[in-house]
């Protein structure tokens, strides 16, 4: 559990005055008045009674002891900053030595014994800082983490609830909540504050989100059976995508992979001869408890401007590791589409010849998570969010198997980036073989528009010329894979 330091301004800003500062604060006032005096025979007797004033109100603040308190206590402030955390312990308690009502004092006390892990004593300047009449967000935010540190979770809870009714922008309040609420069992509260944190600081929610455990257990499976099936698609095929080269950097590279008249062929449909539709996601949905996921790292492998899967299956909260090949750089970024809409939830830069770990992190009612590149959009990878291990995807000619399933009845599900899911029902006999097939409309497709005519395109001219934009010639890469809508892997 993290911890925030106080700041005096901050507390300075919120209370009254301090009582040790009051002979300060009247003498700097007096002194500005006296300025202004053009007859001293006048002003004597208010001078005088200011003086008794001042002797009798504040009497506590005249001797040298305040001076003293307020040396150690900027001392202290001095070690505080430098992290120097039990020195300054030491001129803090001098300091509340000599100015024991002094709640400033013993709010940053508390502060300090907090970081050298003197919680019970940090508890005592806290009280004491709130029975001097001072009270603010920060000194209830580093009560209750005192408090969880001293395992009374329950008065935790109540004291960081108390500091976002406070401040509700506290977001390490939110994280220390859910870290408490973990610790109880209460993972769904737990959930909860991941999900208040997922755009509020996003690299909180990943950290609070890592230590909520799965809700998947693994087990041995001894006497599991194998589904197996074929995913097919009937109808008309819909057609590839074709992006036009020119309108994305490094045309003479990502060429390598083109139709050789400058449009790259990103093909969501790949339809095989005899009808068998590749990158379909089968994935039982209810299995809690079986084989353990892969402990290898997914690759999001880059080749010529192109990934090398289009479909994978994802748990929320793995890492990817992001892989480069080309000598240019790709501008990869991250999405999670919930309710048919996406939000960007990372995006940075990926230069030529290496790579980078990316994290598959959505909330709870995401639909899908896509890797692309902003660059060049036809490099693209959908990843749908599986629950459990219990997945695959179809190969070329539609055929899937999954193995080692509990024996039991589960919902399956295949899913297609672009088009509806289908679902049924199936029963894994023990050590036996069960048989499902999909069969999927291609009058059911629900991409969004997209510019599909290469015949006669605006830019075509400029690149059937030899020449480059600003003068000179133009040579490209030659092309290395000759792309068609129709050949012997994609049937149209």
């Amino acid at each position: 559990m993290s911890v925030e330091f106080l700041t005096p301004c901050k507390y300075l800003t919120e209370v009254d005055t301090p009582f040790g500062y009051c002979y300060i604060a009247k003498l700097n006032h007096h002194i500005t008045k006296v300025k202004t005096i053009k007859s001293p025979i006048k002003y004597s007797l208010s001078f005088l009674v200011f003086c008794l004033i001042l002797f009798f109100g504040c009497p506590a603040v005249f001797g040298a002891s305040d001076k003293e308190a307020k040396a150690h206590y900027q001392e202290a402030m001095k070690l505080s900053q430098k992290k120097e955390w039990n020195n300054a312990v030491a001129e803090f308690t001098k300091a509340a030595e000599l100015a024991p009502q002094d709640s400033l004092i013993q709010a940053n006390l508390g502060v300090a014994f907090s970081q050298t892990g003197r919680h019970k004593e940090a508890l005592l300047s806290f009280e004491m800082a709130l029975r001097l009449g001072y009270d603010s967000s920060g000194l209830r935010y580093n009560r209750g983490v005192s408090f969880a540190r001293v395992k009374l979770l329950d008065e935790a809870i109540q004291e960081l609830e108390t500091a976002l009714n406070m401040d509700h922008r506290m977001v390490k309040a939110e994280y220390d909540l859910g870290v408490i609420y973990n610790l109880q069992g209460k993972r769904e509260k737990a959930l909860e504050k991941v999900e208040i944190l997922f755009k509020r600081n996003n690299k909180l929610s990943k950290k609070l989100f890592d230590q909520i455990g799965s809700h998947y257990t693994v087990v041995s499976v001894d006497d599991g059976g194998t589904l197996k099936g074929r995913v097919t698609l009937s109808g008309r095929i819909p057609k590839a995508r074709s992006f036009h080269l020119i309108n994305a950097p490094n045309i003479e590279f990502c060429s390598r992979i083109s139709d050789g008249r400058g449009h790259r062929l990103l093909f969501d449909f790949t339809v095989s001869q005899n009808r068998g539709l590749k990158d379909t996601i089968i994935h039982l949905s209810n299995i809690e408890k079986g084989k353990p996921f892969s402990p290898k790292m997914q690759i999001f492998h880059i080749d010529r401007c192109r990934a090398n899967r289009y479909v994978i299956g994802a748990k929320n909260g793995e890492n990817i590791l992001l892989e480069n090949t080309d000598p240019i750089q790709h501008e990869i970024a991250t999405y999670e589409v919930r309710n048919n809409y996406s939000d960007q939830t990372s995006n940075r830069p990926l230069t030529e010849k290496s790579s980078q770990v990316r994290s598959v992190f959505v909330r709870k009612d995401a639909e899908e998570f896509i890797i692309k590149c902003n660059l060049h959009p036809f490099l693209q990878t959908h990843a749908y969010l599986v629950q459990n291990p219990y997945y695959t995807v179809s190969d070329s000619k539609g055929n899937f198997s999954i193995e080692k399933i509990p024996p039991g009845n589960y919902e399956v599900i295949a899913w297609h980036p672009y088009i509806p899911e289908q679902r049924a029902m199936i029963t894994i006999p023990q050590k036996g073989e069960a048989n499902l097939n999909f069969d999927f409309k291609g009058e059911d497709e629900r991409r969004k528009l997209y510019q599909d005519d290469i015949e006669g395109y605006r830019f075509n001219t400029w690149f059937d010329s030899k020449k480059k934009f600003y003068g000179g010639p133009r040579i490209d890469d030659p092309v290395e894979e000759l792309q068609a809508f129709c050949d012997a892997d994609h049937l149209c």
